[in-house]
């Protein structure tokens, strides 16, 4: 078989191994909070054209009414994950899987286009299949495409991305082009990681001191991704979206924040203490030294430049996610991928080794549990055993034994039950008033209570709820029902220290009040 062949055949298994990993019991998973919100607005789309938090009978929000204008129009977040949804379920029905379905398409994409950078930037052919592989077999990335949410957009415009800076040299005008469409995917995926990709591209180029003859054209791009773009982002109201989304942390905090992503980072994207070391390893038994003006050189720094950047933007807003690390993972694929392959120049068991442990071994349970576990066969068995989630107790349960017409009282988990049950639901982080409403026909606790206490009027609102729940639920007027699931607190939270692989047996389960009919 030739080389060419070869590269093809093993670019299509990496394709049929992302088929299985991505789409295996894709929909079988109810949507959770996050999800939900985003499949709600698509609902809204197709009826309204365009995303409204209000249909006249449904509340969509989780941020106290600070996440819609005066007419109810969604500005908590960009639009284009609405968009992509309801083109989705304007092909094939509104579901848990057709809400999936685009993203975990676009995460499948990201694959071979991983292949395509990493060729295009390191121009081997074994540094690309690793960086492909990198890519696919993170947990982390595949817990996040099979999300419906804007995760698969910003790593597939992410890649796209480094690919056209990385093209301005050799086709300035239409990589400048595609630099500025990708830049423009990405601010219409999420504001905050559109500003850590450009201080990434800006702080890269400046560290890996590439070619001056490019950096018009960089300009270029980015001016043109601004301009195309200004009237939207004057239109969005970039700075009062969430109440504080976009407020600065103090110090100390972001200090804090600045060390729980770098924590992260290592831990589940990219396991810089165990490459390095073993880079060490190699050019210590080498005795061989860095050639900094070499091309491969200076794309590692730019990408080590591209991730320090892109950290530094987003530890700014006072929340810590590592979604908002997820245009890194292909950055880190890539750079994961080239130092393997100089490793294995030194010694291909050690470059095996290596490969595994930071594929396979679950850096998470190891360093924050204390125990050894492979990260890929709890992801396998979480897509291949079913287990129903408290979401979808509550859903099956209502279903079945609720009356249209019937009201929903919910302490948090409103909007998947909106989106499943279409009944009147109340509750969750909306501070939906609940002055006049009737007592509900049901009525669910869950073991914990509110996020976001800080959200401008949710302390009052929580107060109010307390004290509705304590004058109008009581046990005279409502009998209680015990599902049989466990109350985890989100049903299929991608993020790597927080999803529930296995349900624990040792929470409290699910609690119904039913309202006792004359």
């Amino acid at each position: 078989m030739s080389r060419q062949a070869g590269v093809g055949a093993l670019v299509a298994l990496g394709v049929v191994l992302g088929v299985l990993l991505i789409f295996f019991g894709l929909g079988q998973r109810y949507l959770w909070d996050d999800e939900a919100e985003t499949a709600l607005l698509a609902e809204r789309v197709l009826r309204f054209g365009v995303p409204l938090a209000w249909d006249g009978a449904s509340l969509v929000s989780q941020e106290c009414g600070q996440d819609y204008d005066q007419n109810y129009v969604w500005r908590q977040t960009p639009w284009l994950p609405i968009y992509v949804a309801a083109a989705s379920f304007k092909l094939f029905g509104v579901g848990t899987f057709a809400a999936r379905l685009p993203f975990a398409l676009l995460g499948l994409l990201s694959v071979p286009s991983m292949y395509l950078l990493a060729r295009r930037v390191f121009n081997d052919w074994i540094t690309a299949h690793l960086a492909a592989a990198s890519l696919l077999f993170s947990v982390p990335f595949l817990l996040h495409v099979r999300q419906c949410r804007y995760y698969s957009l910003a790593i597939f415009a992410s890649i796209w991305i480094l690919y056209f800076f990385f093209s301005l040299r050799e086709r300035p005008r239409l990589a400048a082009a595609g630099l500025a469409l990708s830049l423009t995917m990405l601010l219409h995926t999420s504001q905050l990681l559109f500003f850590g990709a450009v201080a990434g591209l800006v702080l890269g180029f400046l560290v890996a001191r590439f070619d001056r003859a490019t950096l018009p054209w960089l300009a270029a791009a980015l001016a043109a991704a601004v301009a195309l773009n200004f009237p939207w982002l004057l239109g969005s109201d970039l700075g009062g979206k969430s109440g504080n989304l976009l407020s600065l942390n103090s110090a100390a905090t972001y200090l804090t924040s600045l060390l729980w992503y770098v924590t992260r980072i290592e831990v589940y994207a990219f396991s810089a203490v165990l490459l390095v070391a073993a880079l060490i390893v190699v050019a210590a038994m080498k005795w061989a030294q860095i050639d900094f003006a070499a091309p491969e050189t200076r794309a590692c720094l730019f990408l080590v430049g591209f991730t320090a950047a892109h950290v530094l933007v987003v530890a700014l807003v006072p929340f810590v996610f590592f979604r908002y690390a997820l245009p890194l993972l292909p950055v880190l694929a890539l750079l994961q991928a080239r130092i393997v392959r100089i490793i294995a120049q030194g010694s291909r068991a050690l470059a095996v080794a290596v490969l595994l442990l930071v594929l396979l071994i679950d850096r998470g349970d190891l360093v924050f549990a204390g125990r050894l576990t492979v990260t890929l066969y709890k992801y396998a068995d979480e897509i291949v055993h079913h287990v129903p989630g408290p979401i979808e107790g509550m859903v099956t349960y209502l279903k079945g034994a609720a009356r249209p017409g019937d009201r929903v009282y919910i302490s948090y988990g409103d909007l998947p039950l909106r989106f499943y049950t279409k009944l009147e639901v109340r509750g969750g982080q909306g501070c939906q008033s609940l002055a006049g409403w009737p007592p509900p026909e049901w009525a669910i606790v869950r073991f914990f209570f509110r996020f976001r206490p800080a959200a401008p009027g949710a302390t009052e609102d929580a107060g109010r709820t307390i004290q509705f729940l304590r004058s109008e639920v009581t046990e005279s007027h409502y009998r209680r029902i015990d599902l049989p699931v466990i109350d985890t607190i989100w049903e299929n939270i991608p993020e790597p220290d927080r999803l529930v692989f296995r349900v624990p047996s040792n929470r409290a389960r699910v609690t119904l009040y039913q309202k006792i009919r004359p």
